[in-house]
């Protein structure tokens, strides 16, 4: 994420989007076009559809270890289901492609239970992207 753009990046429409007029709730699009400071992103869907969305309306996947190191501290605890859909994430990802990129999103989608141990904000809030700034 180049300058806190997302262009180029894999994401979900928000699952639990309860306005959508775009139709693309649970689906995986490709960022076409995001200025860091844009409050539009342009995402693209199968088919050549795009819409636009506001940042707040995407997730992306955490990282590969992120969610690895929730699952070695946490997966007793899981449901098996949960489980095993984390584990297919992480095997999916594990394999460096866009298509296994695309379908951990899916699977990750499908499972509201799986949606805070895996998913992200698309963009992280303005409020993160400062202190990173100052940090930095």
């Amino acid at each position: 994420m180049e300058n806190g753009s997302l262009n180029g990046t894999l994401v979900l429409v928000r699952p639990d989007l309860t306005f959508d007029p775009a139709g693309g709730q649970r689906k995986v699009g490709v960022v076409n076009y995001d200025r860091p400071q844009s409050n539009e992103i342009y995402v693209a869907f199968d088919h050549g559809r795009e819409a636009i969305y506001p940042p707040e309306a995407l997730v992306r996947l955490k990282d590969t270890q992120t969610i690895l190191n929730d699952l070695t501290s946490n997966g007793s605890k899981m449901p098996l289901d949960v489980f095993k859909d984390l584990y297919k994430i992480i095997m999916l990802l594990d394999r460096g492609t866009n298509t296994g990129s695309r379908q951990a999103l899916e699977i990750a989608g499908k499972n509201p239970a799986v949606w805070e141990r895996a998913l992200q904000p698309a963009k992280p809030a303005e409020k993160e992207v400062l202190k990173k700034s100052y940090s930095g």
